[in-house]
């Protein structure tokens, strides 16, 4: 065999080390691997060069085929994951897999993005019901995010405060990072993302799930930590200088209000969100600083950058005419120069996750997300609602739909479902509707 006798042997042992692993692990340790990986490796590819898809492809089927050999030595209850989440990502895989003949389509591409698309989804849909049987397992999880989210505004605040590392400055001055993130309002901080816009979505989504969290979490240490990630997730969300996260809270909160019907809790956001919105949209306060002027520009409707999207999207509309179906999975945004693809579609920027599944999924792609995603959201608002009676469980299940509807709001100008933050979403939607049997077990421990 090429490359000698150990590297075979390794390669003839894998069988049994993956079957004594599955045997002895514990069943959780797999995804929060995954989970951190997911979070770090945007960070990670800027320093060592990866095809990031394919990893966390080469991961979520490493994670599945040791799930479903764990199931040979303890059957799971499968039961768990039947619910509309599933229904609704198996409809939504089967409509990309038909997208592998869109004429338009091309091969390598789809099978780079179906990942992020529809086996991502699918994959915490499924397993995330069987894996975390229990609340604390969930509340690992949101530890393991927090401590991330601190570490992601304390490199913001790095770059910040003492400037780029070598692989940092060539991606902005070689690979063309500069023109967006170093602009007339000032410096934009991308810690360990992709960019500044993945970096403050991700900021603005911790932020919500954490600043309500916290209230509602039993151990000090615990809640110490959530609200240290929130006002560490501010920070991040300021320095990066992406207007359309700044948005985001303040959907959140709108919508946890509406959740709770606490007519308190209503009077106090309501006053909050109108002062903060009085400032920035009638004062001139604070304009000398650049974070500030940053984010008022967000609801400037005559904002220069707002006016090239508004003039992208015409240039769109006749050219989508006669796709319904689209351009194919992972060719809009100039993706496609990388397959020697050359399209006038494929060259317009998306400049956000809803013109990108119109683009490469067509009108009728882009529908049926969207009506998918509202039936999921509508059915998750109805078991936090009227299904949880443990008041602690039911508040965080609001703050996961408050902080994902915050962030597809924000979807209407930026790309959301990137990593980190695509698989975060899908995460936290799995947890909405298992949240019954977390409920059942919270319950039950009271009555003990």
């Amino acid at each position: 065999m090429e490359g000698g006798i150990i590297p075979a042997f390794i390669f003839a042992c894998l069988p049994a080390l993956i079957l004594f692993s599955a045997g002895i692990s514990q069943k959780q340790y797999y995804f929060y691997i995954f989970f951190i990986t997911n979070y770090l490796i945007m960070g990670i590819s800027r320093y060592i060069p990866m095809k990031t898809g394919m990893i966390m492809l080469g991961l979520t089927l490493g994670i599945s085929i040791i799930f479903l050999l764990k199931n040979i030595f303890q059957p799971y209850e499968w039961k768990r994951c039947l619910n509309l989440l599933t229904i609704s990502w198996i409809i939504w895989l089967i409509y990309c897999l038909f997208e592998f003949f869109n004429p338009w389509a091309a091969t390598e591409a789809w099978f780079i993005a179906i990942v992020g698309y529809a086996l991502l989804p699918l994959f915490c849909a499924i397993l995330i019901p069987i894996l975390f049987t229990r609340f604390k397992d969930l509340q690992w999880l949101l530890i393991i995010w927090a401590i991330l989210s601190i570490l992601a505004a304390l490199k913001g605040f790095w770059q910040k405060n003492y400037g780029f590392d070598t692989a940092e400055l060539y991606w902005l001055f070689n690979e063309g990072g500069a023109t967006t993130h170093i602009i007339y309002y000032g410096v934009r901080y991308f810690s360990f993302f992709s960019d500044a816009a993945n970096y403050g979505i991700a900021m603005g989504f911790s932020l919500t799930v954490f600043s309500i969290s916290g209230f509602f979490v039993s151990s000090r240490w615990v809640k110490f930590l959530f609200w240290s990630a929130a006002i560490a997730s501010a920070y991040g969300l300021m320095i990066s200088g992406t207007r359309s996260a700044v948005i985001i809270p303040f959907v959140s909160l709108a919508v946890y209000v509406s959740l709770c019907k606490n007519i308190r809790y209503a009077l106090l956001s309501g006053g909050v969100l109108i002062t903060v919105l009085l400032f920035l949209t009638q004062t001139h306060i604070g304009n000398s600083n650049a974070l500030i002027r940053r984010m008022r520009s967000t609801f400037d409707k005559e904002d220069a950058s707002l006016q090239v999207r508004y003039i992208n999207k015409e240039k769109m509309k006749p050219l989508m005419k006669d796709k319904p179906f689209g351009i194919g999975l992972g060719l809009s945004g100039g993706r496609a120069n990388r397959f020697e693809i050359k399209t006038k579609l494929a060259e317009l920027p998306p400049d956000s996750l809803l013109t990108m599944y119109w683009i490469e999924t067509g009108i009728i792609g882009l529908s049926l997300y969207l009506t998918l995603l509202v039936i999921i959201l509508i059915r998750a608002s109805y078991i936090a609602m009227f299904t949880i009676r443990n008041k602690k469980l039911k508040n965080m299940m609001y703050s996961f739909i408050a902080g994902i509807s915050g962030v597809f709001v924000a979807a209407y100008v930026n790309d959301v479902t990137t990593y980190p933050n695509g698989v975060l979403i899908s995460i936290l939607l799995a947890f909405l509707f298992i949240a019954p049997y977390y409920d059942k077990e919270l319950v039950q421990n009271e009555i003990n």
